[in-house]
């Protein structure tokens, strides 16, 4: 079984590759600098995940659903299948709520994916005052003794134990009032986890969360983000135009990821804050106006050169046009990209390190193609330090990660990398919308 298996897996990553690359080449042939585009790509129906065209909420259409309906691998967790064993070190995640938006939702949406806990719902409510797009966003909590461990930020207070009611209750006026007075669409999944102590309830199950924020997003394009960044205004204007919309339509299912350029504030606290929403609502003048008087700057390229060092932020300043870059190891950007070609992140990182890395290594290594975009961007809100972070090196947590990171690599490869994931079982293995082996050739 074992052997059959990483035969699949060389069979699904080779025939992706190959998909890719022949789109890739009509792309080379066809594509000036400077269009978001693929001329060759002809008119596709939109499918659903059971294969029927979509309505406005597809297999979403019953309210009681959640993503464990529909993706969930029971096998995983119990082990009763003979060729999947049971993934025990997997986060054991639930469920507990699920609420959709109710605006109507528009065949040009673009779905903003994210994932926070719970404590940092504020900075899902600053999302939506940006974004005028559909959001799908996983939020968690952690459990000890079926109740919520609750932290209050910006406070020397330790978190305390918190009845799951109070939590639902405050889930759910979150949701009303946030839709009520910003811009976004907002689909949003309250997820649990039960824990053994609150002092492991900071190792927070980032990889599990985001499967399940992709999971829940119902559209063409969608944008992969973190919960502390804001997209500039030019991402909303794809929206409102069908012409620019069916551009970047193209260029993502043409194997484009297209990178949004990721900036920091100078300074913190709320002067960050302020900063950082001038910069998101004045647009690209106003970001380079910024840069150049030091109120932004490119996002931790002091610290972490690799994390974002190839979206070359000067040539940005000036672009004009859409330009290609070479990915490098080490490169996280924030990209749009076609949701058909997202796989499943791995759920075995959890705390802080290596978790996003790893999956932008996995986008290149199917063969999509970093693009940047020449007007959008996104900039970081400042915040204080998660949790997790204290907690991620205090278990020794971060020197696994490493060493699990180095395994993915070598199994990228090989090419019989599958990520972990509880989501990832039968025709949604490599990830929500990646088909089975026998229909890739299908793409």
């Amino acid at each position: 079984m074992a052997r059959q298996r990483r035969t699949a897996a060389v069979t699904a990553a080779l025939l992706l590759a190959i998909a890719l690359f022949c789109v890739q080449i009509g792309l080379n042939g066809a594509m000036e600098e400077g269009d978001l585009s693929e001329p060759s790509a002809q008119p596709h129906a939109t499918r659903s995940r059971a294969g029927e065209p979509n309505s406005d909420n597809g297999p979403f259409s019953d309210p009681e659903s959640t993503t464990d309906d529909l993706y969930f691998c029971p096998e995983k967790w119990t082990g009763d299948s003979k060729d999947t064993p049971a993934l025990d070190t997997l986060p054991q995640l639930k469920i507990e709520h699920r609420i959709d938006t109710k605006k109507e939702r528009e065949h040009t949406d673009v779905t903003l994916v994210t994932q926070l806990s719970f404590e940092r719902l504020y900075m899902l409510e600053g999302q939506c005052a940006v974004w005028k797009g559909v959001i799908s966003a996983a939020v968690y909590i952690a459990l000890v003794d079926g109740k919520a461990v609750t932290v209050e930020l910006n406070s020397n207070l330790d978190p305390h134990l918190t009845p799951m009611e109070h939590i639902r209750e405050k889930f759910e006026e979150f949701h009303r009032v946030t839709e009520a007075k910003s811009m976004c669409k907002l689909d949003v999944q309250l997820v649990s986890q039960t824990v053994e102590s609150v002092w492991l309830s900071a190792l927070y199950p980032v990889n599990s969360m985001r499967n399940r924020a992709i999971a829940n997003a119902r559209t063409d394009v969608i944008l992969l983000l973190d919960v502390d960044f804001w997209p500039a205004t030019e991402l909303s204007e794809l929206m409102q135009s069908s012409t620019k919309y069916e551009s970047l339509l193209k260029a993502v299912n043409g194997g484009q990821a297209i990178v949004l350029p990721a900036y920091e504030t100078g300074d913190s606290g709320d002067i960050g804050v302020e900063v950082a929403r001038e910069a998101v609502l004045g647009g690209k003048d106003a970001a380079a106006m910024m840069f150049w008087d030091g109120r932004i700057k490119p996002f931790h390229t002091d610290r972490y050169k690799a994390g974002h060092r190839a979206t070359d932020f000067r040539k940005w300043l000036t672009a004009a046009h859409p330009y290609r870059i070479r990915y490098e190891e080490g490169f996280e950007p924030y990209v749009l990209v076609a949701r058909k070609y997202v796989p499943w992140t791995d759920e075995r990182f959890v705390g802080y390190r290596k978790n996003k890395v790893v999956h932008l290594l996995h986008l290149s290594n199917l063969g999509l193609q970093f693009v940047v975009h020449p007007g959008a961007f996104v900039v970081h809100s400042p915040h204080p330090r998660a949790r997790t972070w204290k907690v991620t090196h205090t278990t020794g947590l971060w020197d696994q990660l490493a060493d699990l990171y180095r395994d993915v690599k070598d199994r990228l490869e090989m090419n019989t990398y599958v990520p972990s994931s509880l989501y990832g079982c039968k025709d949604h293995e490599y990830g929500p919308l990646l088909p089975a082996i026998n229909h890739i050739s299908e793409w």
